[in-house]
């Protein structure tokens, strides 16, 4: 059988076109594995994690700093995770002295009522802000010095001593015969020397085992020589 050349060509170049479809070749993306186009780096932490070819990285925050550190989305197989700068954190709250509590915007100095009175409080621990408030217990506070009304009852107080006036108007000779008991004030021990005086009272009159005793830049009475705070010596 006999072909015109002219058909012959046309249909051998038509067989070639077909053939050589299936064999273009296609430019590498940087799609993720599972075929998206979007890559791991351009996503949010939530749609990152939506993706099977991609994981979620961070760096953690210091210690007491509320919310997640920065979010960093890769592709795992191809990217190394967040490398995390270092940090100098700040100390904890926990084991901070007053001063230094207070001194941080972080942190929050607790207290709890003393029994000095007059509102006072002492304090208890330095917190986190976020902490839950401390509970203090309520302890029972002893009665005031001035609650003491004898001698005796004073000097069984570890954390009293007694106050003496002298007035002279009685007929005895040794000295300090006539001093009686006047108080009972507050502090194991008494201010014995004396510091600049601002009040203008008359200076009391403590003779023999007495001396006098001040409270307050002034006179605070007549008290035990064996009461007096021990001074340094010069």
């Amino acid at each position: 059988m006999r072909f015109e050349r002219p058909g012959l060509a046309l249909i051998l170049g038509f067989v070639v076109a077909v053939s050589a479809c299936g064999s273009v070749l296609v430019a590498p993306t940087d799609a993720g594995q599972d075929g998206s186009a979007v890559a791991c780096r351009q996503l949010g932490e939530a749609a990152c994690r939506s993706r099977s070819d991609c994981a979620v990285g961070g760096c953690a925050p210091c210690a007491g700093v509320s919310g997640p550190g920065p979010i960093t989305c890769y592709d795992p197989a191809r990217e190394p995770g967040p490398i995390c700068p270092e940090i100098a954190c700040p100390a904890p709250c926990a084991g901070l002295d007053e001063a230094s509590c207070r001194a941080r915007t972080d942190c929050r100095a607790d207290a709890c009522p003393s029994c000095s009175g007059n509102g006072a409080q002492g304090f208890v621990r330095c917190a986190s802000a976020s902490d839950p408030i401390f509970a203090c217990i309520l302890l029972p506070c002893p009665a005031p010095c001035a609650a003491a009304t004898t001698k005796e009852a004073c000097e069984a107080r570890p954390d009293c001593h007694s106050v003496f006036v002298d007035n002279r108007d009685c007929q005895c000779a040794a000295l300090g015969c006539c001093a009686r008991f006047s108080r009972c004030a507050a502090g194991a021990t008494a201010v014995c020397k004396a510091p600049p005086i601002t009040c203008d009272a008359i200076a009391p009159t403590c003779e023999g085992p007495y001396v006098l005793a001040y409270s307050d830049s002034c006179f605070e009475g007549c008290v035990q020589s064996s009461d007096c705070a021990p001074t340094a010596e010069p």
